[in-house]
């Protein structure tokens, strides 16, 4: 692992679930924390989670085991839970808040299963029930995940668990005759030879999945050959170009054979490599960029302070580069994850889940969340800002401060070169 220990990890990012405990026997199976350090016990089942800012002062909550060093969030007697998402982002915002004053947090999870708990869930390192517990402590298990999710992605581990390839390779190499190398695909997408292609054929080609829309296949090829940002009116200009209209019924299977748009924009070869890196980042054929950055609002444009990206929900957001993972819930953003490499700050809004803790490594390539409409949206997109980190920046994300930045410009001054 980079920088870090597995104990350093361990105090930083260490949020799990007990699941089907009873109060009793989660006292006698919790670990007794060193050097003033404390750990929490949630029931989920509690109105002041679902509260904004509700718990400021730990101090008010309970102790649950003193000697051991824990406190514990009890459950209330005809709680329910809510169905109202402002609600759940004040949990999710709350939990937040309270991994950086614990060393350890449990949540206690019921035996079934429930649906609205499930992000909470996907959350937690990992999911202790009694029988996982028979044989070792909560922390030597913890740090064995924390081991298992980290080491795998360490240079070291992955030379070693591939030094057997050069030795084939040696080996069968007199047998062949080198010719033109094979091309290395990959996860980020990249349409520069598709636009190639579909340049001279003059047409495309678009197979139909089934849960595409051909306002999305629209939008989506306005945008990848014009770098566009499509209104209604024109695709419907250009659907009819190609005999379509909004009203046609298409499905799964069906062949459409399109036209390449030829809409006016004097920037698209400027814009065109940052357009198609940020769609490249999510994982999805037919994204597409629904608003660009605005600063300042005019009779025209409302105030936009970073793109959004049209996609599929679930689709996987992809990281572009490597760095660490650092995340943040609010009301407006939603459940939010940045990526951060040197001065270099990626921030991903509205997700649905995310797959890494703060403090994390990623690896250029991996899938780092999924698209959602968590927070204020009107349909699954990511929100996405970039920015330059300085002491004492104009933003924040937690106590990392940072300047905002244009995305395109972000990527022709910094990224591109």
């Amino acid at each position: 692992m980079q920088r870090s220990t597995l104990e350093a990890i361990l105090d930083e990012a260490c949020f799990f679930g007990l699941r089907g405990f009873e109060n009793a026997t989660v006292a006698n199976v919790l670990p007794e924390l060193q050097d003033d350090k404390k750990g929490l016990v949630i029931e989920l089942e509690n109105n002041a989670l679902f509260k904004r800012n509700a718990f400021s002062d730990i101090s008010a909550i309970p102790d649950f085991n003193e000697k051991k060093g824990w406190k514990i969030i009890l459950s209330e007697s005809g709680f329910e839970y809510p169905e109202e998402k402002e609600k759940w982002v004040n949990c999710y915002a709350n939990i937040s808040s309270l991994k950086r004053k614990f060393a350890r947090i449990a949540v206690m999870l019921p035996q079934e299963k429930k649906e609205c708990i499930a992000d909470i869930e996907n959350s937690c390192i990992i999911i202790f029930n009694e029988k996982d517990l028979q044989t070792a402590g909560i922390d030597d298990l913890l740090k064995l995940k924390i081991a298992e999710i980290n080491i795998s992605k360490t240079p070291l581990f992955i030379m070693a668990k591939y030094a057997w390839l050069p030795t084939i390779l040696l080996c069968i190499l007199p047998f062949f005759i080198p010719s033109k190398p094979e091309e290395h695909i990959s996860n980020l997408r990249n349409f520069a030879n598709d636009v190639q292609k579909y340049s001279e054929k003059g047409d495309i080609v678009h197979v139909l999945k089934g849960d595409e829309t051909l306002t999305q296949i629209a939008r989506f090829v306005i945008g990848k050959y014009n770098s566009l940002v499509s209104t209604e009116s024109m695709v419907k200009e250009y659907l009819d170009s190609n005999g379509l209209s909004l009203d046609d019924k298409i499905k799964a299977g069906d062949t459409l054979r399109l036209n390449l748009p030829k809409f006016d924009n004097t920037q698209h070869n400027s814009m065109h490599p940052a357009w198609t890196f940020f769609t490249g980042l999510l994982n999805d054929s037919i994204a597409y960029i629904t608003e660009l950055y605005n600063l300042r609002e005019t009779v025209d444009k409302r105030k936009h302070e970073g793109i959004d990206i049209g996609a599929r929900r679930g689709t996987r957001i992809l990281a572009p580069f490597s760095g660490t993972a650092w995340t943040m819930e609010s009301e407006r953003g939603g459940l939010m994850i940045a990526i951060v490499k040197g001065k270099d700050i990626l921030i991903f809004m509205h997700c649905d889940q995310r797959f890494y803790l703060s403090g994390q490594s990623i690896m250029e390539g991996d899938p780092i969340a999924s698209v959602g409409t968590s927070g204020h949206t009107t349909g699954p997109h990511v929100h996405l800002v970039t920015g330059r980190i300085v002491p004492g920046g104009e933003r924040n994300f937690g106590t990392i401060q940072y300047n905002m930045l244009d995305p395109i410009e972000w990527y022709n001054k910094y990224f591109q070169n």
